[in-house]
């Protein structure tokens, strides 16, 4: 068996380890697709996937109820497909063109746990793979994870794992909504710092879990993210802010920032945000001004890490207070996408501080910077 050392070494010559910034040139002359302003996407098409492009997900977050429990639970389910810096013209099989990662997480309140699980592996290998399948945009599976949709308006989301257990079938009840420039979502001042970005808000889910040995049926509501992009982060990005907020109403609200690197002795503007408010009808309102200001922070006891888990987030002359379901929802995927961060259901006051939603907030890079 490799040790840890070994096993670096291997996955730094083999390029698993190199950041997502730079050329789009790899190393190996492998070209990489770019996101364009000019090509929005087609639907439902291209709720599959884009294999061309260097890193890609299907984010599903979201609160639940289960009959029984005083409190609710929030649930995120993510899939990453990504493409290595590797020579494609390799005919080995065991050339990973293609890695396949996934997490779950469960937030339980009532313990002020969160529970999660995670994998990665080489699609081709065993049952790992993104399928053609017939009638369907996607099928993603993964040994105990599965993630499919015939067209993007129903899908389907099967785990089995040691930690997490889940079936949950989730219905589309309003339009897509295309992020940005008609789906070409900006994330720094180049060009190419850009994501294709498409939402799916207040899907309407049901289905059951399992955690500490107990199955329970869930209803709620989930928040759904398909990005895939090649060059998102500037080189001086440290990571993000990112919210996915649900009205009551049938609001969606959309907001990010780009951190830059810290620098001793300086006060630095972020790199770049972004926030959007869809309203029931379809309706899209852009706003000029996103703050994201710190009211709380918690440092996790296993990493030692600082995470303000609790902001007020200031949109041109509105104001929203987000509050977490619970401090502790660090996680520590650093054994599939190595990283750390901070993905947790949060509540949503306006600035009357009354409830205006729910949704979920998530940061990266507070441990060091981000990298994918």
């Amino acid at each position: 068996m490799m040790n840890r050392r070994t096993c670096l070494q291997f996955l730094a010559a083999a390029g698993l380890t190199a950041p997502l910034q730079g050329p789009v040139l790899a190393k190996a002359n492998r070209l990489f697709d770019q996101p364009r302003a000019d090509l929005p996407p087609q639907l439902p098409r291209d709720h599959g996937a884009h294999p061309g492009f260097r890193t890609e997900w299907w984010y599903f977050t979201g609160w639940f109820n289960s009959p029984g429990m005083a409190n609710p639970l929030g649930i995120q389910v993510t899939f990453f497909r990504s493409a290595p810096e590797l020579d494609v013209e390799n005919p080995s099989r065991f050339n990973p063109s293609q890695l396949l990662f996934a997490h779950a997480a469960i937030a339980m309140p009532g313990k002020g746990q969160l529970v999660h699980a995670q994998t990665i592996r080489r699609a081709g290998s065993g049952l790992s793979a993104i399928r053609n399948t017939p009638g369907k945009v996607l099928d993603l599976q993964l040994p105990g994870w599965a993630l499919s949709s015939p067209q993007g308006d129903t899908w389907q989301c099967d785990i089995q794992a040691q930690e997490v257990s889940l079936s949950l079938r989730m219905t589309q009840t309003q339009a897509p909504w295309l992020q940005g420039n008609n789906g070409y979502s900006r994330k720094g001042p180049g060009e190419t710092q850009a994501s294709y970005y498409i939402t799916l808000p207040h899907l309407k889910t049901t289905g059951t879990i399992r955690v500490d040995s107990k199955t329970l049926p869930v209803d709620g509501s989930f928040w759904m993210d398909h990005e895939w992009s090649s060059t998102v982060l500037a080189p001086n990005a440290q990571g993000w802010d990112w919210v996915g907020l649900q009205g009551t109403g049938g609001e969606s609200l959309m907001a990010f920032q780009i951190r830059p690197k810290p620098e001793p002795g300086k006060t630095l503007k972020p790199i770049w945000t972004h926030a959007a408010l869809r309203n029931a009808q379809g309706q899209v309102h852009t706003f000029k001004t996103v703050e994201f200001q710190t009211r709380q922070t918690w440092t996790s006891p296993r990493t030692g890490v600082v995470y303000p888990v609790e902001q007020a987030l200031r949109l041109d002359g509105q104001q929203f207070y987000l509050k977490p379901m619970m401090p502790d929802q660090e996680l520590d995927a650093r054994n599939s996408t190595g990283t750390l961060y901070w993905e947790g259901a949060v509540a949503v006051e306006n600035a009357n501080q009354q409830p205006w939603g729910r949704g979920y907030l998530e940061m990266t890079g507070y441990d060091r910077p981000m990298t994918l």
